[in-house]
């Protein structure tokens, strides 16, 4: 296991500080953050595309009858696209994460080398605990709805809060996805509602972001809404989507979208890690430290 204490991260941090942090170190390694998930989300992206998933945003939902027949010709396809979307993100979320701790620690290392160190020691680990995640946050939702309806929301931000930190501890810490799951529980209980109240104002903030980046990326769709005003019969048709199909432009769109957030969850993940590593290390007697 990597020595974390020598991380710059290593620190005790209040609310403002990780939120102050997360964006500071965002800024400061954007380049190649955008770069590695723009690749990834776009492959992922043209998949859809390329496999006819783009043909649902064509059809109207109220039209249920077509709906429901173009859906039912892509369902053979669901299973090629949530496998190879799981494989793409557990290697992105590896490399992000061992980017941001590992170019820290050491500059001299390239994002090659990390990349490559990330595909071999941990994507395969990464990729079975995002599939162990989603399930428990799925089991979670359904248990909290037969509870009733507000225990489904609970279950959600209480797993989620737990789990944030997951994807930092089989970097750090070398560990598999089963062994990282009981970690994350142990290690979020000891500062838990700092840890909360950080993820309650991250997602405040990201929801923002979102709006600001979807408002510019309907752009384009806003200005062939203007160019489409003379050529329709009445005003129902200007909303029909198939005027407005830009083909692989939408396919960019959306992943330089993707690209410039995706990294925030990787480096917030990070962030509450050093922030509740320290606090462990702060609280354990001196000669377990040393």
């Amino acid at each position: 296991m990597m020595d974390i204490k020598n991380h710059s991260l290593f620190q005790d941090m209040e609310v403002d500080s990780v939120l102050s942090n997360v964006f500071r170190i965002y800024l400061k390694k954007f380049v190649t953050l955008f770069i590695f998930s723009f690749v990834a989300v776009f492959l992922i992206q043209l998949l859809f595309y390329q496999l006819g998933f783009w043909e649902l945003y064509k059809v109207s939902f109220t039209d249920t009858e077509n709906f429901l027949r173009v859906y039912s010709q892509l369902m053979g396809k669901i299973a090629i696209v949530s496998v190879t979307s799981i494989v793409i993100y557990g290697i992105l979320n590896a490399f992000l994460v061992n980017y941001l701790i590992k170019s820290d620690l050491d500059p001299s290392l390239s994002s090659g080398d990390i990349f490559g160190e990330s595909i071999k020691k941990h994507a395969i680990h990464m990729i079975f605990f995002l599939i162990l995640s989603t399930l428990m946050l799925v089991a979670g939702m359904f248990i909290g709805v037969i509870a009733f309806i507000i225990g489904m929301f609970f279950a959600l931000i209480y797993l989620g809060t737990v789990l944030i930190p997951g994807g930092t501890i089989i970097v750090a810490e070398d560990k598999n996805a089963i062994e990282t799951i009981g970690r994350t529980f142990q290690l979020v209980h000891k500062d838990f509602w700092s840890v909360l109240g950080s993820l309650i104002l991250f997602i405040l903030i990201m929801i923002l972001v979102s709006l600001v980046l979807t408002a510019l990326m309907a752009i384009p769709f806003v200005i062939s809404f203007i160019d489409n005003w003379g050529e329709v019969d009445n005003i129902a048709e200007m909303f029909n989507t198939n005027f407005y199909d830009i083909g692989i432009w939408s396919v960019i769109l959306n992943s330089l979208v993707s690209a410039a957030t995706y990294p925030l969850y990787a480096i917030i993940s990070v962030v509450l890690y050093f922030k509740l590593i320290y606090k462990e290390h702060k609280n354990l007697p001196q000669q377990s430290i040393d």
